[in-house]
């Protein structure tokens, strides 16, 4: 097998080629333990083509596509429904996406829409008939089993372990769901995984931290929140106008997030106004526990603004033009 791998937040992912008898042309197998969105780009005559999104549960596979014969690409990413941030499978390739589901063909300019990017990954001959998406992890026959312990986890039952085995605690937490909901989807496994789904997406989907960009031009933005030893800031999250990020995806509480951004304008950087607390950040993408000597640990004190109180777990930080006056230092 070929095996390249990738890396977001804390989960590393890996897009491999199968090297099992190739099946429907355009084949794309979940061998995750993720609900995955996917998206396939190709190769026509009037330019780049791409189509999203396609649903599918752990252990399942969808036709997504053009034939065998069409140069393809591909970009993945959990849904919602999981807390810890989203993963994805992606590549090198930048193409335009949506949020709802779409079809673009022949874009270049993709801001100049509205749409945003997404770096896919070309696949390889072997995988034109059938890609299989794996993390580190490799479930394999597994993956449906691994699907329906980390749905349980993530609607809030008691499951510890993801291994893809069904043991007395796993078969302990699906009774519970079921009693929960009133219904007993017996050998349905598909069925199990679409009720636990919507559930983890009641729970989780407004959980964390959005941040919405309503000005004229992009936005970088960093977070800083309260951990055991401190706080930790972490940065840079790049916003197009009218698009959001979501740099943290867990509960949060009031009091416990600050958030530091910067309007991206032609003539020059404006700072975030009412930035009462101050972290260190980076020129370049950066992680720190520092508050204090900035500047002899190679970064620059900035003023980050508490985030809105959050309900039911998540907040929301709109920024528009009239949130920067100050020239970033």
């Amino acid at each position: 097998m070929i095996r390249t791998s990738c890396m977001l937040l804390a989960a590393s992912v890996s897009l491999l080629a199968a090297t099992a008898p190739r099946a429907h042309a355009g084949e794309v197998c979940n061998e995750t333990s993720f609900v995955v969105d996917v998206a396939k780009a190709w190769r026509a005559p009037e330019g780049l083509t791409v189509a999203g999104w396609t649903r599918i549960l752990p252990g399942q596979c969808a036709d997504i596509g053009p034939d065998e014969a069409a140069d393809q690409y591909l970009y993945a990413r959990s849904t919602p429904a999981y807390l810890g941030g989203v993963r994805e499978w992606r590549g090198a390739l930048d193409a335009c996406i949506d949020e709802a589901d779409f079809e673009i063909r022949g874009v270049g300019d993709c801001q100049a829409l509205g749409l945003e990017t997404r770096p896919f990954r070309r696949l390889n001959e072997a995988e034109l008939g059938r890609a299989v998406l794996m993390e580190l992890e490799d479930f394999g026959d597994r993956a449906e089993e691994a699907g329906i312990q980390r749905l349980l986890q993530a609607a809030g039952y008691d499951i510890r372990t993801i291994d893809g085995y069904a043991g007395r605690r796993t078969r302990r937490q699906i009774a519970a769901f079921q009693n929960d909901i009133d219904q007993n989807f017996g050998a349905d496994r598909v069925g199990l995984m679409q009720a636990l789904h919507a559930r983890a997406l009641e729970r989780n989907g407004g959980a964390g931290l959005q941040v919405c960009n309503e000005a004229a031009a992009p936005i970088a933005a960093a977070v800083a929140r309260a951990t055991g030893e401190g706080y930790e800031a972490r940065g840079w999250w790049r916003i197009a106008p009218g698009a959001c990020a979501q740099p943290l995806a867990m509960r949060l509480t009031e009091g416990e997030v600050f958030v530091h951004a910067r309007l991206m304008e032609p003539s020059g950087a404006r700072a975030i106004t009412a930035g009462s607390e101050l972290f260190c950040v980076g020129d370049g993408r950066f992680t720190t526990m520092d508050r204090e000597g900035c500047t002899e640990t190679g970064f620059e004190a900035a003023g980050f603004r508490p985030a809105p109180a959050p309900e039911n777990g998540g907040a929301r930080m709109m920024l528009g033009d009239d949130d920067f006056d100050e020239a970033a230092r």
